[in-house]
Parts: C-alpha cells; sequence; structure tokens
C-alpha cells in the first residue's frame, strides 16, 4: 500500500523514513502528507539512540544529510517525492519502493527547502523580489 512521510538518505542510501498510508496522512489542501515533520522526528530518533549510524558531526541537525519528503495529490491522484538537489535518479527510485509508489503515478521534484546552496546561492534567493504565484501541482521532472 503506497505511503507518504519523510525520510533522510546517506550515502547513497534511504537510513529513516516515518511514512503512514495515504488514508491515514495529513491532509493538506490538495495534497497529503505524512503525519510529523522532520526536525521533530529526528529529534525522536536521537532520543532513541538511532542516529549512531551517522557521523557525530552530522547528528546535530536534522538538515546536516540529504532528506525529502513524499506527497499524495489528490486531484491528480499522483506522487511527488520531494528531494534536493543532492541525490541521485537511482536513490530516488529506491525511496519510491521503499513508499511503495506506483511507478506510472510516481515523479521526483527538486524542492528549495532540501537543497544544499552555497552562501552565494543563498543571498541571490534571499534578494531577488517576491512574486505572487498561483499554487499549482509541480509537473514531472524526472519519470520513473
Amino acid at each position: 500500500m503506497p505511503e507518504v512521510g519523510i525520510f533522510w538518505i546517506y550515502h547513497g542510501k534511504l537510513i529513516f523514513k516515518d511514512a503512514v498510508s495515504v488514508e491515514k496522512g495529513f491532509h493538506y489542501g490538495q495534497s497529503i502528507t505524512g503525519c510529523r515533520e522532520h526536525p521533530e522526528y529526528w529529534d525522536e530518533l536521537d532520543a532513541d539512540g538511532k542516529l549512531s549510524c551517522i557521523p557525530p558531526t552530522l547528528r546535530t541537525e536534522y538538515f546536516n544529510i540529504p532528506r525529502g519528503m513524499v506527497v499524495y495529490h489528490s486531484e491528480t491522484g499522483r506522487y511527488c517525492i520531494l528531494h534536493g538537489n543532492n541525490i541521485s535518479t537511482g536513490t530516488l527510485l529506491s525511496v519510491a519502493k521503499a513508499f511503495d509508489l506506483p511507478k506510472e503515478n510516481t515523479f521526483f521534484e527538486e524542492d528549495i527547502q532540501y537543497c544544499d546552496l552555497s552562501d552565494k546561492e543563498w543571498n541571490t534567493l534571499i534578494s531577488m523580489p517576491k512574486k505572487k504565484k498561483k499554487l499549482t501541482v509541480p509537473q514531472p521532472r524526472i519519470r520513473m
């Protein structure tokens, strides 16, 4: 049964995931997500001693290693794996498999909140004028 939720990747492998079935997910507009956010689950992993599989210097913050989120768009019936700029297509395919997502209805979308950006790139983004955008369902970039 397909799931939605959050995940982390380390050295190209899925190391943590927090997932629920779509039916038990959190409804947010036309989207359904998992029930917990990265910081909340990271703190739980830390309290349970489960972060020992990564170096101590990377354990301090939930955003120190690549992460992402699986979302279901109820309007289109499609699943989206939101991810950063540092996760390979092969790794994303393994995430799709771990969340039991249907290949024909799953796409990947790079999301800035999960990207590793240099200070220059962040400063450019911060200084860009804000434009009001109509919210739309992300269009597929990479099909499985």
